[in-house]
């Protein structure tokens, strides 16, 4: 173990003289962000750091209503995954493991190996890791083995996908880890494909928890697809005001608009754009795209001509409040 930590730092200290790229080109920025912005040393020992209960429940409370939203599809995604070694971690935007399911029965390493509620996975602290490194360039990606810049951190194999809130700010990080895993970075393209899978899944429930009494836009490009598990969501008021969206919606919005890709701003152009702008309908047609409505007959046109099946979920009724007894 030690000569490959040994031959990890030679290969960052040739990285860092610019020597020639041999790694994926988002582990090779965040080796240069590693050596170049954060100062980190790569010889020195770069232990996980695991917050106290006080702080580490400060950041939960923070993100309360999408733990408990994203607890069901974290639960399925980690019996998936479980019985290949994998442990599940969401991590908050600033890269603290919030909720974390593992192996009980390996909770000493899984802790030493900072694979455990409380860590703290921001890249300027960590170094390149799947957390840090999809908090800085909002990418989903893997980093596996020797891509992490810490050589504590180099038997680990990461995978974690970026979560979006509807107002396209990054909410959270779900990812799912190992302490050991084969040698090829091909061995973890499904786990990639995975998380972000699920994180997609918990962006549409996070929507559809969020915007009770709106209008909910579903939108697929198979009409087989339209009603079971959609590729866009948005969020549209009464006055067709598009209020919130998932990322897969963001990403159509910022085409629509010719924005340039790349992470999210704090306030997305998108936001209070009326529907009509985007699409060849407006609210008042909503009632067209609901289940009373044959799939088939569920056309709705992006204004330059792409086409989606839709599926438009009527507001929920607002409570029925009692009048207090006289």
């Amino acid at each position: 173990m030690r000569s490959a930590v040994m031959a990890h730092i030679d290969e960052l200290v040739r990285a860092a003289s610019g020597g020639e790229a041999v790694r994926d080109p988002l582990i090779n920025q965040s080796w240069q962000r590693c050596l170049a912005e954060y100062r980190l040393d790569p010889a020195a020992p770069r232990r996980a750091y695991i917050h106290t209960q006080a702080r580490l429940r400060e950041h939960r409370d923070a993100l309360d209503d999408l733990i408990r939203v994203a607890r069901f599809g974290v639960e399925a995604l980690y019996r998936q995954v479980s019985g290949l070694g994998y442990v599940l971690i969401l991590a908050d935007a600033r890269g603290v493991a919030v909720d974390f399911i593992g192996d009980a029965g390996r909770d000493g390493d899984l802790r030493r190996a900072g694979l455990y509620r409380g860590s703290d996975w921001n890249e300027h602290l960590a170094g390149t890791c799947a957390v840090g490194t999809c908090i800085a360039t909002g990418e989903a990606l893997s980093v596996h083995l020797d891509d992490h810049f810490a050589g504590d951190h180099i038997g680990l194999t990461c995978t974690a996908a970026p979560v979006y809130a509807a107002d396209g700010t990054l909410a959270a990080v779900l990812d799912i880890s190992a302490l050991q895993a084969p040698a090829p970075k091909a061995s973890q393209h499904l786990a990639l494909q995975l998380v972000t899978s699920f994180a997609h899944r918990i962006e549409t429930a996070s929507l559809h928890n969020g915007f009770r009494r709106e209008w909910i836009l579903h939108l697929s490009r198979s009409p087989e697809f339209a009603d079971i598990e959609p590729e866009l969501a948005l969020a549209v008021d009464a006055g067709g005001r598009i209020l919130g969206f998932n990322s897969r919606a963001r990403a159509l919005i910022d085409r629509a608009l010719h924005r340039p890709r790349g992470p999210s701003d704090l306030a997305h152009a998108g936001l209070g754009l009326r529907l009509d702008a985007l699409f060849e309908a407006s609210v008042d047609d909503l009632p067209r795209f609901t289940r009373a409505v044959p799939v088939e007959r569920r056309v709705l046109r992006l204004r330059g001509g792409e086409r989606f099946y839709a599926l438009a979920l009527e507001p929920a009724a607002a409570p029925v409040r009692t009048p207090p007894a006289a």
